[in-house]
């Protein structure tokens, strides 16, 4: 990295690339305690709070809402994982968990039922401990548990040990970022843990800092710390939901706004490590937050509308019987196989396979053939659902 790629405040920050004596390495600044300038993005800031307290609003009444957010985060899970260049389909995820195989899916389904698993890694314990539990340990376990395919190649749930950079893979010297080298990022971790993580308001301080500020000063620190080998963009969204649920808020989810902004992210992040422009992040940022409430609840009301619908279909059924339980778990688990219907009822297979019988009689469920597995059903009007975009047609 040159020096006239930084502004002229940011170059007393360069320090010699580990193993590269051509190239020089950013470690990160201070972690700011305001957004600079932050008078300018007040109205930006207030639109996405109002959503997100709208979004609060129809989750504490949503009925199912369980099932409902149990679908949104397998959806975070593939498009945040599709932001770093993976193919896995929210189906193959789905059919992934069914079937606990991944014969004949994307080779990147594993990949992405890994970010499922740190979500709910990380929302037990926040949940559990609050904002004291979104620590670096916990950060640590994260990562641990997206890369944990990567175990052996280079270190996981622990900083990196090596020199990195974003950019071209060939020299360093072509880099449009190359981050801290290995000594600097356990202090840079801990300031980021002391000023952001485990926030409070300092004496003398000229108001607090928003939840929603806090979030993209965490995430834009995250990322130019980019404490671990792999997984960086992964773990620091990660952090995102995490920090609402710690402050008690939905846990919001937004690569799918971001994926569609893939280049205006990247480019938004560069313009703080650079720059110390914070404008692009925040426009970004808060304009993906009102997008991504929007589509939440948008989606929320389209599936409880659909669980309607379906219930009027199997009414003539015996008010007890399975057929007349299993549509409201699709909404959660729109791709299924008996027995999954076994596990989520409490039921046995002969039970369980006539109540699918009946779904997909009634056409709620159809049987379809994934990768390999060829007795896997699925709830084809949820999934329709899931995958259109905002303000596609329906």
């Amino acid at each position: 990295m040159r020096r006239n790629q930084l502004t002229h405040d940011r170059q007393q920050y360069l320090v010699p690339a580990q193993g590269h004596p051509n190239a020089l390495a950013l470690v990160a600044p201070p972690t700011p305690r305001n957004i600079p300038d932050a008078a300018k993005y007040q109205g930006l800031f207030a639109r996405a709070a109002n959503a997100l307290g709208q979004l609060q609003g129809v989750i504490q009444v949503l009925p199912n809402a369980d099932m409902v957010t149990r679908t949104l985060a397998r959806r975070e899970a593939v498009t945040s994982s599709q932001i770093e260049g993976t193919q896995a389909s929210l189906t193959e995820l789905l059919a992934y968990e069914a079937t606990q195989g991944a014969d004949g899916l994307a080779a990147d389904v594993k990949v992405t039922e890994r970010y499922v698993a740190a979500l709910a890694l990380g929302l037990a314990r926040i949940r559990a401990g609050g904002r004291a539990a979104l620590d670096l340990p916990l950060i640590h376990d994260l990562h641990a548990r997206l890369m944990e395919d990567a175990a052996g190649r280079f270190p996981i749930g622990a900083y990196r040990d090596t020199q990195v950079w974003i950019g071209p893979p060939g020299r360093i010297e072509d880099a449009t970022f190359v981050p801290a080298p290995p000594e600097y990022l356990p202090a840079c971790m801990e300031e980021l843990r002391d000023s952001m993580l485990q926030y409070t308001q300092r004496d003398g301080e000229y108001g607090e800092l928003s939840v929603l500020a806090q979030l993209a000063i965490t995430h834009a620190q995250f990322e130019t710390i980019h404490p671990y080998h792999d997984g960086n963009g992964r773990t620091g969204r990660l952090l995102m939901p995490l920090l609402l649920v710690a402050t008690g808020h939905p846990p919001l989810y937004l690569s799918g706004s971001l994926l569609r902004a893939r280049q205006a992210y990247y480019d938004a992040l560069a313009a703080i490590q650079l720059r110390g422009e914070w404008g692009p992040w925040i426009r970004l940022l808060t304009s993906a937050i009102v997008e991504s409430c929007e589509e939440a609840i948008a989606i929320a009301r389209d599936l409880l509308a659909l669980l309607n619908e379906w219930e009027q279909r199997v009414a003539g059924y015996r008010s007890d019987s399975a057929v007349r339980k299993l549509p409201r778990l699709l909404l959660g688990y729109p791709v299924i196989n008996v027995r999954r219907a076994m596990e989520l009822l409490d039921i046995s297979q002969p039970a369980a396979n006539a109540a699918i019988n009946n779904l997909v009689k009634e056409g709620i469920l159809e049987q379809v053939g994934i990768g390999r597995y060829d007795r896997l059903f699925r709830a084809r009007d949820v999934l329709q659902r899931l995958d259109r975009a905002p303000g596609a047609p329906a």
